[in-house]
């Protein structure tokens, strides 16, 4: 199930590159704050030193895997990097170039990830350097001292391992979130010493800890924190949460609902302060302003009952429960600290387009 919410959420990528793409939520658009995925994969990373290896494998392997999907569809021939590693440096160079800027960098940009240059190549020993501007999964996020977008990572080594037929990892060399202008990444053969001791560093941080609520406050006041804007793509989203539910779906799913909760705690202050209301209505102007989903609720702290409609996570996706996970927790914090009650998920249900959730006292 969730190996169909990846394939799909690139396919879309892809059409929207051809101008092939319908808008799938009619009201909000397909366009969400980057702070909801930044907020999601940052929370999964803080909660467990394990997140970053399973989200760079997960999002590698389904990158590989639809960048493949992608070229056939496209008509380019299999062997089209055929004895690759006997190319001369100049021709290897160029014909990567053009491939990765013809249709992923176009599907990059065309998602508002970042913009996506190889600026080196070697072949022997295989060296390949990117630099990926304005990057969606660190954008505003500083005070680092290493670099934290694991997902592209993951995905750009993907991307090329599966264009040059070979097994590649990467790391990444330079961060927005500890200073630089620019993600930059190493790609190589991932059984050369130099790769694996870059990779095995980069994949095992110290302890990662962001200030998520100043970083929601440049949200809430439309500060930008990138030429881009602040506005990614839901297949974007989909994409970063589906490949941290990929490798272990069911327990993955349930860390994911424990950690959401925890940022719903945190987050219900910043809101409180920020739009000034009494009780549930700071959360229905939040998720509509960063472009998450339109709520209608019903009944009160006894019985709560929401009805979510166009949510980023499913739309236009195969509808899996797991994907709203995070989102469900998220909601039973913050339902929690506005009701001053701590609530718990009594049902979650599809209807049509429209996630409905109930929530009741825990007590």
């Amino acid at each position: 199930m969730i190996n169909s919410v990846i394939d799909q959420a690139w396919a879309s990528m892809l059409a929207s590159v051809l101008k092939k793409r319908d808008i799938s939520r009619v009201e909000i658009g397909d366009e969400v704050d980057l702070y909801i995925p930044q907020s999601r994969l940052l929370s999964l990373v803080e909660s467990n030193p394990d997140i970053p290896r399973l989200l760079y494998s997960s999002a590698q392997e389904s990158a590989r895997r639809n960048a493949g999907t992608i070229v056939n569809k496209l008509g380019m021939p299999s062997d089209y990097f055929w004895k690759f590693e006997y190319w001369p440096k100049a021709r290897a160079f160029s014909t990567l170039e053009k491939i990765v800027t013809r249709i992923f960098a176009s599907i990059m940009s065309q998602a508002k990830e970042g913009s996506l240059k190889i600026t080196e190549l070697d072949v022997e020993p295989l060296r390949i350097n990117i630099s990926f501007g304005e990057c969606a999964e660190c954008a505003g996020i500083t005070d680092f001292e290493y670099g934290i977008c694991y997902y592209h990572a993951g995905t750009l080594s993907g991307i090329l391992s599966s264009l040059i037929n070979r097994d590649l990892d990467s790391f990444e060399t330079n961060c927005h979130a500890s200073g630089g202008d620019s993600c930059d990444f190493t790609i190589g053969d991932k059984t050369e010493e130099f790769m694996r001791t870059g990779y095995e560093t980069y994949i095992s941080p110290p302890v990662i800890s962001a200030d998520l609520a100043v970083r929601l406050e440049k949200s809430l006041n439309n500060i930008p924190v990138r030429a881009l804007g602040n506005m990614v793509d839901v297949s974007y989203l989909q994409l970063a949460m589906a490949n941290t539910l990929l490798s272990d779906t069911e327990n993955a799913a349930l860390s994911s609902y424990e950690v959401g909760s925890q940022l719903g705690h945190r987050l219900a202050p910043v809101l409180a302060a920020f739009y000034g209301h009494e009780g549930l209505q700071n959360m229905g102007d939040y998720y509509f302003q960063l472009g998450v989903f339109t709520v209608e609720m019903k009944g009160d702290k006894s019985r709560l009952e929401l009805n979510i409609k166009e949510c980023a996570v499913s739309a236009g996706a195969v509808k899996a429960m797991e994907m709203t996970s995070f989102l469900t927790g998220e909601l039973q914090g913050l339902t929690s600290e506005l009701t001053g009650m701590e609530m718990k998920l009594e049902e979650s249900r599809f209807e049509d387009d429209n996630l409905l959730l109930t929530f009741v006292p825990a007590g």
